[in-house]
Formats: C-alpha cells, structure tokens, sequence
C-alpha cells in the first residue's frame, strides 16, 4: 500500500488544484484513504472527477423533459 506521502503525490496528480477555486485538503485524503491501494486512489479520483458531469446532465436532462416536443 501507498505511504502517506505516496498517496498525497497521487492526489495532487490526479485531482490538481485549479486556480479561483476552493483548495483541495490533499492531507485529509491522505488521512482517509489509508489502507488504500494505488488502484483505490485512481477509483476514488476518478468518480470524484465525474460527479460535477453527473450533475450536470441530470440538470440538462429535466431541461430538456420541460421543452415542449412541438419546440413551443
């Protein structure tokens, strides 16, 4: 399994910061995933990346159950 300082190196590679938004607490990750594999890391990563997409096509999809099918 990942050392801490492993797994804080795989988060801000995997889930880097973008500037203007809020900080990513990569020491609460590390905290959290201990016991985790490289592979866990990624999975976690991975599905945290696509939760704002997720909600964004559930928000599109209403959209677009609300527009009329005669486009009126």
């Amino acid at each position: 399994m990942p050392e801490p300082d492993a797994r804080h190196a795989m988060f801000e590679e995997l889930l880097p910061s973008t500037p203007g938004t809020m900080e990513i607490p990569y020491d609460v990750l590390v905290e959290k995933t201990e016991g985790y594999s490289g592979s866990d890391i990624r999975l976690v990563c991975k599905e945290a990346a696509m939760q704002p997409l997720r909600r964004l096509m559930s928000v599109l999809e209403r959209r677009q159950e609300e527009v009329p099918e005669d486009g009126m």
